[in-house]
């Protein structure tokens, strides 16, 4: 029967052990020293020789003439152990017998002693995979066994091994091989198998092995079954990677922003019936291919590819850039991580895709990084309603800026007292003054209505109404006369200024401007604009009232520059700055309901309760 070239070809010595140099010196030593330990724990990925050196460790022990810590492999032992006759060294995989019941039965066959060796020894192999109880039963055996027991222990995820076990071992981590060692020893098996293997070929074997000589020869295997005279060619067809050139066009698409064509080349490769999450790892594994190669000095650790895809990968790779491959990197492993948690494949990489076709700069731009729009050099711009008398009907907020007029007495601005100042920094609204309000028009709520936002949170703003502000470089005119007669101008910004607060409560007073205000935004701040988009707004006579949603409440409460942005526009469209405020609809007649329905309740039981005068004394009623 064929025998596979791994297996024909697997070291029966220590000295025929490729790239594990300095475990290999310490396990002869112990061996040529007779300081053998009871546990020894091999770990590293595949194909770097654990299971190898265990099996040429449990010959050394037990052979009857070593050679500096070798088996001989000429004597009945070595030869018995070799062809499976001596069942003193027991090989285990604990992948298939990971129970509780298993490792139970080994640890008594643990107190017989050996038939014909020295050492009874266990080799349990992907020792990771055992299951808690099984490594409790294993607990005492390993840290005590009988004198002539030896475990040894393989796995390639040690991190999933418990300390209590690490802590009861000798650990010996095996390094991947390098791609030289690799390509050599393919070399030497090829050449006593009579094969013909190129250099080229040999070299891509290595390159394409990752690291481990059992990939290695497994692909050597395989091209050995088409030809006897293996090339590059031979080998890159037999090993698959004929073309994966799906990777770069996916990654040339996205570089050009163009995330249709990337989603179109995914759903083409969907209709080949390809892996998504597969795809995912192996975009990944492309994204640090490039990343390696736009990194000063990281081309020579390009592995796993053929020439071509090098020479690509260091043509790329630069114009990529290393900020943009780690940017991908970052967001396909996140879409990976929520592929495992059980999201839909496909929907989990199309969002990452479309997400990297997007340019960094769209996401989230801190506001301080935006250019500051400074209000227009004129004067009377930003006071259009200086002249402009008060109407006799309240109305809402005018859908355009009223034409800008001179004022008519502006002396007399400086009669009158200087209001304090507002609590909120200018900063605010830079470079538009806040238009002034008259005292008789800023009256407080009367007694008998409630506040708007009276189950609403804290407003954002500080100020509950506009600041009168006079910049200080208008200069004073003492030679325009004032009639005695004329009566003071009146500095409102809006005549629904004056309009009780419960209009913006019943909702019957909107912000016109709002829908220019949330068009502004689109540019602005798109990731503000998603918020408001379908959002509403309602003027109240001292603020704009913003109805965004608890999610836009939550978000804008706690950022400040997107409050100012806000505020800025509302601003610019009505050429009047105000503050802004959360909007929620009274619940009052809510309540009110409530009550009645209690009052009834008690005048069934007996009790005597006017529901009229209870109504009018309830504070519900007022």
């Amino acid at each position: 029967m064929y025998r596979a070239l791994y297996r024909k070809w697997r070291p029966q010595r220590f000295e025929d052990v490729v790239a594990q140099r300095g475990i290999v010196t310490a396990l002869r030593n112990q061996i040529a020293s007779g300081r053998v330990g009871h546990a020894y724990l091999f770990t590293g990925v595949r194909g770097t020789g654990k299971t190898t050196c265990a099996k040429i460790f449990a010959k050394a022990v037990n052979c009857l003439h070593p050679h500096n810590g070798d088996p001989c492999g000429e004597c009945e032992i070595c030869r018995g152990i070799d062809n499976g006759s001596i069942l003193d060294v027991v090989e285990m995989d604990a992948a298939s017998n990971n129970g509780v019941d298993d490792i139970r039965d080994l640890r008594d066959e643990t107190a017989y002693t050996p038939s014909a060796c020295h050492y009874k020894v266990y080799i349990i192999d992907e020792v990771h995979m055992l299951s808690t109880a099984a490594f409790n039963a294993l607990l005492k055996t390993l840290e005590e066994p009988p004198a002539h027991v030896i475990f040894i222990l393989a796995t390639t995820e040690i991190q999933k091994v418990p300390a209590t076990i690490l802590s009861r071992c000798q650990r010996y981590d095996f390094t991947r091989i390098g791609p030289e060692d690799i390509a050599q020893r393919v070399e030497y098996i090829a050449g006593q198998e009579g094969l013909e293997l190129t250099t080229g070929g040999a070299e891509l074997i290595s390159r394409l092995a990752d690291g481990a000589m059992r990939d290695a020869l497994s692909i050597l295997d395989t091209c050995a079954g088409v030809t006897a005279k293996i090339d590059a060619d031979v080998v890159r067809q037999m090993a698959g990677v004929t073309d994966r050139s799906y990777l770069f066009h996916i990654s040339d698409a996205l570089e050009a922003q163009d995330g249709a064509a990337a989603l179109a080349q995914l759903a083409a490769l969907r209709q080949q019936s390809v892996d998504v999450k597969r795809l995912t790892e192996e975009l990944i594994a492309h994204y640090r291919a490039l990343m390696l190669a736009a990194l000063p000095g990281g081309q020579s650790l390009l592995s796993g590819v053929s020439p071509e895809e090098e020479q690509q990968y260091l043509e790329k790779g630069p114009q990529l850039g290393q900020r943009e491959a780690i940017r991908a990197i970052r967001t396909l492993g996140s879409a990976l991580e929520h592929m495992t948690r059980g999201s839909d494949q496909r929907i989990e990489l199309e969002l990452a895709l479309f997400t990297l076709s997007e340019p960094p700069q769209a996401a989230a731009v801190p506001m301080a990084a935006m250019p500051v729009q400074t209000a227009a050099p004129a004067a009377p711009a930003v006071r259009p309603f200086v002249a402009a008398p008060v109407q006799p009907a309240p109305q809402p907020f005018m859908s355009t800026p009223a034409t800008p007029v001179e004022p008519v007495a502006a002396p007399a601005v400086e009669k009158e007292p200087a209001p304090a100042p507002a609590a909120e920094p200018k900063a605010a609204v830079p470079d538009i003054p806040e238009s002034p309000a008259p005292a008789d028009e800023e009256l407080p709520p009367p007694p008998d209505e409630p506040p708007v936002t009276e189950s609403a949170p804290l407003p954002w703003d500080e100020p509950t109404a506009p600041v009168p502000h006079v910049p200080e470089e208008r200069p004073v005119e003492p030679a325009a006369p004032v009639s005695p007669a004329a009566p003071a101008p009146e500095y409102t910004a809006d005549p629904a200024f004056s309009r009780p607060r419960k209009v913006a409560a019943e909702g019957i007073n909107p912000f016109e401007q709002w829908s220019e205000v949330v068009k502004l935004l689109q540019e602005k701040d798109p990731m503000l604009h998603s918020y408001l988009r379908k959002s509403k707004a309602y003027f109240d006579g001292t603020r704009v009232l913003i109805d965004g949603g608890k999610t836009f409440r939550d978000f804008i409460r706690v950022n400040k520059d997107s409050q100012r942005l806000i505020k800025k526009l509302i601003a610019q469209v009505s050429g009047v700055a105000v503050p802004i405020g959360p909007y929620e609809p009274r619940t009052a007649a809510k309540h009110t309901s409530n009550a009645e329905q209690s009052l009834h309740a008690l005048e069934k039981l007996g009790l005597d309760v006017s529901i009229e005068d209870s109504a009018k004394k309830s504070p519900l009623r007022r």
